[in-house]
This record gives C-alpha cells, structure tokens and sequence, in this order.
C-alpha cells in the first residue's frame, strides 16, 4: 500500500487532512493519483453523513497503475473518474440508462454507502481501517484507487481543473438539459441558479439551439 494525504470528514460536520493507506490494484482496478478535484454541495453535506469518508467525487488525474485484466488503460493515461458506473445487466442498465444503475451507483442502490461494481473498499485504509470513499471515488486526496469502468480516457487537450468537473457538474448540467427536458432548437429556457450546475445548464441549453436563455440567480457576483 502507498501513503496518500486525503480530506476525511469526520461525520460530525468537521474533517482533517489525514494520512491514509491505498492499495495496488486488483485485476480490474486502477490507481490514479489525483491532479485536480472539484467541489459540490454534496462534499458540505458528507461532512454530515455519520462516518468517516475521504471527501470528494469529482476529479482528473494520471493512471499510475492497472489491474492484471485492464487493457484499454496504461500507466500515464490521463482520465477523469465518474461515479455513475453501469452493471450492464439491471433493468435500468438494459433500458438504456446506465446513468441509474440499480446495482452500482451510489445515488439510486447505496445512498452514500458503498456499492458493488467498485474497487474493493480495503483497498482504502485510515488508522489501520477500512474507510468508504465519496461515492466510491474519494478524489479529495492524492491517489484514488477504481474500478477501470470509473475512468474514462481524456483525448483532448483540456487542462485537469476543467476535466474535473466533468464528472458531475458538467454531465449534471448538460444532461438535464438534453437528455431529461430534451430542449428543441428555437425554444427559449430559464435557468434559476448559475452555479457549477447553472453555468452548464447554460452550455447545454446554448448547444441545444435555444433561442433565448435567461439567467436568473440571488447572487450579484455571478451576473
């Protein structure tokens, strides 16, 4: 196992940047050591969760190791993490929406716990326990170990702060927009809120061919 510093929320609405333990990966995991991580309200709300976790689900980082069955990554691939990995047999998976998994995502099968189609959860270990990771990611710290159907290779030239987000500020924002309200060319859209998610739902809105986007948000700093 290799040292990694990493935020751990406490449960009780305090966290600490702590030594923890992470482990080589197994046959189909990955480590990836963590160049950039965001920040959502759902890393305020772990710090209330009840338990210890490493912090984070959202990041960009380079692949400094692979599992024994792993072949389409390499040491030194550069990809961001995404929690909502498919199991490819539930109904969801089979209707299309692997996004929802009913086994593997922690939103719709484990609440904030951990789900199976993850790396294995001793493979991260604070004061000589096992210790969950932010929706099975954990990206608030200097190595992340994951499933290989976690990482998704960058291809474009796009820096780690910005592939970070991806990983569910972006997709949030975009995919409300195209795959939930499916907007059509010419319409107009109102977006209340223009946060990491706002900002997105603007661009999907924009892509989308919208006519009109009008912005609306309390904050005056964001206009």
């Amino acid at each position: 196992m290799i040292e990694s510093r990493a935020a751990i929320a406490k449960g009780d609405g305090s966290f600490a940047i702590e030594n923890t333990l992470v482990a080589e990966p197994k046959t189909d995991e990955v480590l990836v050591k963590i160049e950039s991580a965001g920040l959502c309200h759902t890393d305020y709300d772990s710090l209330n969760w009840g338990k210890p976790i490493v912090m984070g689900h959202e990041g960009a980082g380079v692949v400094k190791a692979v599992g024994d069955s792993v072949d389409h990554l390499k040491s030194g691939d550069m990809v961001i993490l995404n929690w909502a990995t498919p199991c490819m047999t539930c109904f969801q998976c089979q209707e299309g929406n692997q996004h929802i998994c009913e086994n593997n995502s922690p939103v719709t099968a484990g609440g904030n716990g951990y789900t199976p189609g993850h790396a294995h959860l001793e493979g991260t270990k604070w004061k000589e326990k096992s210790i969950e990771r932010s929706f099975n990611l954990g990206t608030i710290s200097e190595f992340a170990l994951v499933k290989a159907s976690a990482c998704v290779k960058i291809q474009t030239n796009m820096p780690f702060p910005s592939a970070s987000i991806v990983s569910c500020g972006v997709m949030t924002g975009y995919g409300s927009v195209v795959n939930v309200a499916k907007l059509q060319a010419g319409s107009s859209a109102v977006v209340l809120g223009t946060g990491g998610v706002g900002l997105n739902v603007i661009q999907g809105c924009r892509i989308s061919g919208a006519a009109i986007i009008i912005a609306i948000d309390i904050n005056a700093e964001r206009l």
